[in-house]
């Protein structure tokens, strides 16, 4: 215990120099990894002068932020080790998530005997949270992501194509994966050393709830499951063992250590019970919905308790996790965009209530499909919608205890390129702050777009250079309309030369979206031709079979596909064999569009059936108002004629292929400069080895 002790104490020391150090030693514009930084050196605001969202709901639910402590990768940006931020939290909320000191990527450990070390900076922020009063939403206990993958490995030995690997991302070598029985053992000890240490450290009536599983399902797999190793060595029981686990662990230890918090062991110890929770993102996908209600309420894992029997088990149980009492509600993540239907989270926040009625909003950001003052006001407008549908659903009897934005600052969001969240970089107010206020005020939104509507206008991109005063620049994607869509994993788009369609263009130009993901793809906001019909044309060239075209927040527009598969240039005459294909081939989609007048967001969304990169040329927009077409998406023939009615793909209309990630597929830089490095490069091999990747 007194190793422990000055280990912690020499930890936390360290953090505290190593701040100071940064601070002094580097100039926050010359290093990278200072996110925020710059826009934080002139001071912060003064929010004392604006409303505490925390008081505006405290009849309705907790209202949290997720936060990250600046020792944990040296990052100027975080929140705890901020006097003036963590001033400003304890103003505003009365909630608290850790982005990543909490995971397992930080905490486990194959050497200890309960196979966890609570990370510093993780135990950093739980003294914080305790000292303040603050409630704890533990984030999270098993998750297939930023976990060691030695965890699934022979002696903790995980390899790749026969070398070692931390990489929780790499393809393990099938014989190096421990058998299910050694897994679940893992899986067991962990969970039951985690919640331990929080019992046993004074933390148990500050965490009030668990994320026990995190992203464990994939519409897009066989019967919804995430192909995960946890899935893949045990199954789909693993969800099961997971919430018996922590059941067993908080109801044991809460027994164990109760007169420590001042309760007898035998009577109410609810207060010292955190309630268990299903966590994931695009949840409002209406296919995702129904897999994750199915897995956590209707699956019968222990169908007459024969796989497993526990004293935590309701006796009366059906062998679901819920039927047999193992899950108290769902974590709804609420990654959006101005651009999601909120009809359609309507329908999933009214299912999952109907299921069970215990609903978290866990990570809600709001990422802005436009840019400028007119980005800012529509997503104001999406925030007060928003929190208007939460209030609402909440007093037509909806069970919302908790909602926690994913983050503080725009400049330190895992999507700060879409600007999400409620507070910009010195922590003045954003117009989305504003309306957030308005709904939990019951006030109507009367916030004004200093930008105007924007106006309906022809637009002809091409992608190419613009020529003035004899020099040549091009605008950025996003400075054109055109920004990532999937609320966690996100494509790359850029400007590609010398691959291009438009005529007489030399080298030339197209739009590149280049992905690893399904759901990566990209959208182009076109809400400010609501009343218009529009003839939209473009060219796209792309490896995978499908494309597709459709409009986010008006799902019943219908969806446009068109064959893009190359050419076939030698049929395969081997079982096995490859066809031999050309190079693809530029694939021209021309539509016309009529939207509703009442339409109050719309975003064009373009993808693909496969996960390859595609190429975009020659976009164009034009007002059509004198072609009479009915509501919708209409392809055009090549003879100009109007296709009656657009393909109907109910996956492509709710958002497409597989959902986004609640984490970044490109993870920040929060190194703290090189000085700040240097200085934590002697002490990595004694104390512990620091993780520069970062996700949502």
């Amino acid at each position: 215990m007194k190793a422990q002790a000055l280990k912690k104490l020499f930890t936390k020391a360290m953090g505290i120099a190593l701040s100071v150090i940064t601070v002094v030693a580097c100039i926050p514009d010359a290093l990278p990894g200072f996110a925020g930084s710059s826009a934080e050196a002139a001071g912060y605001y003064d929010y004392m002068s604006i409303e505490s969202l925390k008081d505006i709901y405290a009849d309705r639910f907790k209202m949290g932020i997720a936060v990250q402590a600046i020792s944990h990768w040296g990052d100027q940006g975080a929140e705890i080790g901020n006097p003036d931020k963590e001033k400003f939290i304890n103003n505003q909320f009365n909630s608290m998530t850790f982005g990543n000191e909490f995971k397992p990527a930080y905490n486990f450990d194959a050497e200890a005997e309960g196979l966890f070390t609570v990370d510093p900076a993780a135990e950093e922020l739980l003294d914080w949270a305790k000292a303040n009063n603050m409630p704890v939403r533990g984030h999270c206990l098993v998750w297939h992501s930023q976990v060691n993958p030695s965890i699934f490995a022979k002696d903790f030995q995980a390899t790749s194509n026969g070398k070692v690997t931390t990489d929780y991302n790499a393809t393990l070598d099938e014989d190096c994966l421990v058998s299910r029985d050694v897994l679940l053992q893992r899986l067991k000890t962990y969970i039951y050393s985690v919640i331990e240490y929080t019992y046993a450290n004074g933390y148990a009536e500050t965490i009030y709830a668990w994320d026990v599983v995190n992203e464990a399902i994939d519409e897009g797999k066989p019967e919804g499951y995430r192909q995960s190793y946890w899935y893949q060595i045990i199954g789909g029981e693993f969800l099961y063992y997971s919430f018996l686990y922590a059941r067993e662990a908080e109801v044991k230890y809460a027994k164990e250590y109760a007169a420590d918090y001042g309760l007898d062991p035998e009577g109410d110890l609810s207060s010292i019970m955190p309630e268990l929770f299903y966590n994931d993102y695009n949840e409002w996908f209406s296919k995702k919905t129904d897999y994750i209600i199915e897995h956590m309420t209707q699956t019968p894992y222990n169908e007459g308790h024969t796989m497993v029997k526990s004293d935590v088990i309701n006796p009366d149980g059906d062998g679901t996790i819920y039927g047999d009492g193992l899950i108290d509600g769902f974590g709804l993540q609420a990654h959006m965009t101005d651009a999601d239907s909120l009809y359609q989270y309507k329908d999933a926040i009214e299912k999952y209530a109907a299921a069970i009625n215990n609903l978290h909003v866990t990570e809600l950001d709001v990422g802005k499909s436009i840019h400028g003052e007119a980005g800012d006001f529509k997503q104001a407008k999406y925030y007060y919608d928003y929190f208007k549908l939460l209030c609402d659903e909440q007093d037509a009897g909806v069970n919302i205890t908790s909602v926690t934005i994913w983050g503080l600052t725009d400049p330190t969001s895992w999507r700060k390129d879409t600007e999400p969240l409620l507070f910009n970089g010195d922590i003045s107010p954003k117009q989305a702050f504003d309306a957030v206020v308005l709904a939990g005020k019951g006030e109507e939104f009367n916030l004004v777009d200093l930008a105007g509507k924007g106006k309906a206008e022809d637009i002809v991109i091409d992608f190419e250079p613009s020529v003035t005063d004899g020099t040549s620049s091009n605008s950025t994607p996003d400075e054109l309309g055109f920004i990532g869509r999937g609320s966690g994993h996100q494509a790359t788009i850029m400007l590609k030369i010398k691959v291009n369609h438009t005529e007489g263009a030399a080298p030339g130009f197209s739009l590149q979206v280049r992905r690893e993901e399904a759901d990566a793809t990209l959208r182009y906001d076109i809400s400010r031709f609501a009343g218009h019909t529009i003839r939209l044309s473009y060219y796209v060239k792309s490896e995978d079979m499908i494309f597709r075209t459709g409009i986010d927040g008006y799902e019943d527009a219908g969806v446009i596909e068109i064959d893009t598969a190359p050419p076939v240039l030698e049929e395969a005459t081997l079982e096995g064999e490859e066809p031999v294909t050309a190079e693809p081939e530029w694939k021209l989609v021309d539509t016309v569009i009529k939207l509703p007048e009442d339409l109050e967001s719309a975003s064009l969304f373009f993808e693909t059936d496969g996960a390859g990169e595609f190429y975009i040329d020659d976009f164009t927009i034009s007002m059509a108002d004198d072609m009479e077409v009915s509501d919708g998406l209409h392809q055009v023939a090549e003879d100009g004629s109007i296709v009656d009615a657009a393909a109907a793909d109910d996956g492509a209309a709710e958002g497409g292929n597989d959902g986004g990630n609640a984490v970044p597929s490109a993870p920040a830089n929060h190194a703290a400069g090189w000085i700040a490095i240097a200085f934590l490069a002697a002490f990595v091999a004694v104390f512990y080895a620091v993780d520069k990747k970062k996700k949502k």
